[in-house]
């Protein structure tokens, strides 16, 4: 399984878009990888994972439409971004 990580400081102000943002991105992401999950701590730091069955999956999907909306809806309300990938 390969994973992408996904870290970034959420504004307070834009808490609420990013949640609105996710629940309707979800169901549309999930059907192109194993398992996404996301936690927003108590000092705002976001933290998104997203598991890909191989790296073959994550290559072919990782940049197809509903993945750019997504990381681009975290890169509308975020700073300091960082996504890493792990095999």
């Amino acid at each position: 399984m390969d994973t992408v990580t996904i870290s970034a400081k959420i504004s307070e102000k834009k808490k609420a878009e990013f949640y609105q943002t996710m629940e309707s991105l979800k169901m549309l992401v999930k059907n192109y990888c194993n398992e996404i999950d996301y936690e927003i701590s108590p000092d705002n730091k976001l933290i998104i994972r997203i598991t890909f069955d191989s790296k073959e999956d994550l290559g072919k999907n990782f940049y197809n439409n509903e993945f750019n909306i997504l990381k681009g809806s975290v890169r509308s309300v975020c700073d300091n971004i960082n996504i890493n990938i792990t095999e």
